[in-house]
């Protein structure tokens, strides 16, 4: 399929600098040019032209106005003004309107192109900008992804809402495990019920029972009234139980019954309580690993893994990193009153690159801190924090790391053997004629051998 040419306007009173614009762009772009300036406004208007070149002096018609009036209209249209030499007022007064550049009056043609085609790149990046954001926009239960593997996701969740099973659900920390269980919950029918989320690993061992489910008044010292656990405020809901890992296997006992029985007993209680709770773990540890050494019950990791879900990690999900920074960005942006409108193409490369350990939650802090920081409208990889820049993932295809690190290895014995390639062969545990071939692989030339080693 033929590639399609970005349209260029132009709108200028005199013919033949017209035809001659024509003529130099015609080969790259699409050119459609305007003598009479009152005519051409409404056609521009529907032409959905990219970039527009426009004269400013005219005698029949301000082009000063004209920019005004058509950037009212196409905000998004990049227009580089032509004045004429010397012409500094009216051109600082296009660009205060919205013009993009300016070039002068006679016109070098590799300077108008090389202007055309920043332009250009600034409005491909502007679109791109506005389709981050409007994807951000479409969320699923606020879980925001368009990438093939969180499609799956939102579809393995639509699917196993209705059921009552218990669900486990593993990720790494910061890829929105919550988020996940939450969805879950909205999209079933418990969604108008509670959802009570516990963190498993910030409550002390000897409060978790209490705090899960409760006590009777005078049960123990300090117990000066009933209080009622998580597991009964969850009742007709939801209980998400966080880092269900950092459970002693004395709570994993108890925890094992409640899901058995579906009853919990209070502590100083009489008697069980009935409850009808959906239960949902998460745990960034690997149970099955854990199960193997006797740091987690069996029958319980089989009663919570009744529906496995894993959450990819962020640096799985494509441009996702980027719909997801846009939204944060604009999040940051009203919290700060900033107005960083877009972003560079050096910057988006860089964010993609990085692996993100930390996931969405350090890209959600990162975003939080360039918003503070910042203090102009566009992003550019300098505003990134040192960290993140030096430790992009490499792009460098496997096989040329490996090649490189061979030709390395070879150089080493060759030269600490003198480049005797017998001794340097058994070095490196090859034969004579496998190095030599290495050698000549990559273009590793023969030296003379010092004898005296």
């Amino acid at each position: 399929m033929a590639k399609i040419k970005p349209l260029i306007a132009v709108v200028d009173d005199e013919d033949d600098i017209l035809r001659t614009i024509k003529a130099v762009l015609k080969n790259d772009y699409n050119v459609a040019t305007f003598q009479d300036p009152q005519k051409a406004f409404s056609t521009i208007l529907s032409l959905n032209a990219d970039i527009l070149l426009l004269d400013i002096k005219m005698p029949s018609f301000n082009g000063i106005d004209f920019l005004r009036a058509i950037k009212k209209d196409i905000p998004d249209l990049e227009v580089i003004v032509v004045t004429a030499m010397g012409d500094s007022k009216n051109a600082i007064s296009a660009m205060k309107l919205g013009a993009y550049d300016y070039i002068n009056k006679p016109f070098d043609v590799e300077e108008l192109k090389v202007a055309i085609e920043k332009a250009l790149g600034k409005r491909c990046l502007a679109k791109e900008n506005r389709a981050y954001r409007a994807a951000y926009e479409g969320s699923f239960y606020e879980i925001i992804g368009g990438s093939d593997v969180m499609k799956k996701l939102f579809e393995l969740v639509a699917k196993i809402a209705p059921a009552d099973s218990t669900v486990l659900i593993t990720g790494e920390t910061g890829s929105g495990k919550e988020l996940v269980a939450r969805a879950v919950h909205k999209s079933s029918k418990r969604a108008a019920k509670p959802f009570v989320a516990v963190n498993c690993a910030a409550i002390p061992e000897n409060l978790f029972e209490t705090e899960l489910f409760g006590h009777e008044k005078g049960s123990f010292t300090g117990a000066f009234e009933r209080k009622t656990g998580r597991f009964e405020y969850a009742d007709g809901g939801t209980i998400f139980l966080d880092e269900i890992g950092c459970l002693s296997t004395a709570l994993q006992a108890k925890l094992l019954r409640v899901l058995q029985e579906g009853e919990i007993s209070r502590v100083g209680g009489s008697g069980p309580v009935k409850i009808d709770v959906r239960v949902i773990c998460a745990t960034n540890m690997d149970l099955f690993t854990m199960v193997k050494r006797g740091a987690f019950r069996q029958d319980l990791f089989y009663r919570l893994n009744v529906i496995p879900v894993n959450v990819p990690a962020l640096r799985e999900r494509g441009d996702d990193i980027t719909v997801l920074f846009y939204g944060f960005l604009d999040r940051f942006n009203k919290k700060f009153g900033k107005n960083i409108t877009r972003v560079s193409a050096q910057f988006i490369e860089a964010l993609k690159s990085y692996n993100w350990p930390g996931n969405v939650r350090e890209l959600e802090n990162t975003a939080e801190r360039i918003a503070a920081l910042s203090c102009g409208e566009v992003l550019e990889i300098e505003d990134l924090p040192a960290d993140i820049r030096n430790r992009r993932a490499s792009n460098i295809p496997l096989n040329e790391i490996l090649d490189k690190c061979e030709s390395q290895h070879l150089l080493e014995a060759l030269s600490l053997t003198g480049w005797n390639q017998s001794k340097a062969a058994d070095i490196l545990k090859i034969d004579r004629s496998t190095l030599i071939s290495k050698m000549k692989k990559h273009s590793i030339q023969p030296q003379p051998t010092n004898n005296w080693i």
